[in-house]
């Protein structure tokens, strides 16, 4: 179906009918909510005959209400009205199909939420099912919630239902968690175990010495673990002595964290940044980079791959911290080190956030408030 833009393509989602189409640069999807048949095909093509009429006379609806496929409602009589039967797992998938987001959100916290709400199989009127859950942390619990009222929101919108039970929900109480950060000494001793090998067992295929240089370069840099396994050749500048970070290898659509799922994207806060690096860091990857193609990864696994950052943890990490009797923290509290040793260097607030790759110091102040600027007791004595 062609347009002054390009072509209304008539797709189908998961066995649903959408339209997907582009209009003055603007791209737009309108899911349907109808079964992927031969009868509902022909609706559909109406539906895109008619966008396509509107687009050439000038009457294009950008708002897409005009083409939204009208439910009949059965009214009641005003002296019995009927509880609203609509359960909530199709209003729910018809949302998300709604959105038109791409496979890898989908299996996010979309596809989390549509199991919990698969496994209670509740009536969209009904939220105590979600207010009873007990399993999810409380931050995770808050998180869900805004998703269900956002779906529910919509669902009155398009007048499936008349209220939404989650908006009355009180959020709950998050106990912020305190960042303990790796002292000068634990920093110390981190690093040389896994230079020495110490505590590796004999039986151990690979040694964790093979792990030291990303390891201190974590240390060092206060970069996410995920943006030093991405790290490539192409992004240490010896000529200007800078690292840049700007992108990740991020986790798979389902987690996964082995090297054949991991995906390329940009960092979490979308932003590049330059890191000048020390003596000691152009020293070791002056030493890592010899030979390397600028695509090729500076920190890999044995075997050549992406580093696994699961199997890392469990078998190189815990060992180390365990055998050196240090309170266990995960990997990524090395950027909270260098955050801290940064602050308590009276390093501006401004050029940490830099460093750590965020716009503002909003995130500083919150999260290392108790470094900044910390009053002393006052001696009485």
């Amino acid at each position: 179906m062609k347009t002054p833009k390009g072509t209304i393509a008539i797709e189908n989602n998961d066995n649903r009918i959408r339209l997907r189409w582009s209009c003055e640069s603007k791209r737009y999807c309108l899911a349907l909510g109808l079964p992927h048949t031969s009868v509902n095909m022909k609706v559909a093509e109406q539906k895109a005959r008619q966008i396509e009429l509107d687009i050439l006379s000038g009457n294009f609806d950008p708002t897409l209400n005009k083409y939204r496929i009208k439910q009949v409602a059965v009214i009641a009589s005003p002296e019995v009205v009927k509880p609203s039967q609509e359960l909530l797992l199709p209003i729910w998938d018809k949302w998300v199909e709604s959105l038109c987001l791409p496979t890898r959100t989908l299996c996010s916290h979309y596809a989390r939420i549509r199991r919990y709400i698969e496994k209670a199989d509740p009536l969209a009127t009904d939220a105590s099912w979600y207010e009873a859950v007990e399993s999810l942390s409380p931050s995770i619990w808050n998180s869900s919630l805004i998703y269900l009222v956002s779906c529910l929101n919509w669902a009155i919108s398009e007048k499936i239902i008349s209220d939404n039970p989650f908006s009355k929900l009180k959020r709950r109480k998050v106990l912020k968690n305190q960042v303990k950060p790796f002292n000068h000494e634990e920093v110390r001793a981190i690093v040389n175990a896994f230079r020495n090998n110490l505590y590796c067992p004999k039986s151990s295929a690979y040694k964790h010495s093979f792990y030291a240089d990303y390891i201190e370069f974590l240390f060092l840099t206060g970069v996410r673990p995920s943006e030093a396994i991405g790290l490539q050749r192409q992004h240490v500048d010896f000529t200007r002595n800078e690292i840049v970070i700007s992108s990740v290898l991020a986790r798979g659509d389902q987690g996964q964290t082995a090297s054949k799922h991991r995906v390329r994207k940009e960092t979490k806060t979308g932003s590049i940044r330059f890191l000048t690096m020390t003596a000691r860091l152009t020293e070791m990857l002056a030493i890592r980079c010899r030979n390397l193609n600028p695509e090729d990864l500076v920190f890999t696994s044995p075997n050549g791959n992406a580093i696994d950052d699961k199997n890392f943890t469990t078998r190189q990490w815990k060992v180390v911290l365990a055998g050196l009797g240090i309170e266990y923290r995960k990997p990524y509290t090395t950027r909270h080190t260098l955050a801290s040793m940064a602050l308590e260097a009276n390093m501006p607030i401004t050029s940490v956030a830099y460093l750590l790759g965020h716009s503002d110091t909003t995130m500083i102040m919150q999260t290392y408030g108790h470094v900044i600027n910390r009053p002393s007791l006052p001696d009485f004595s």
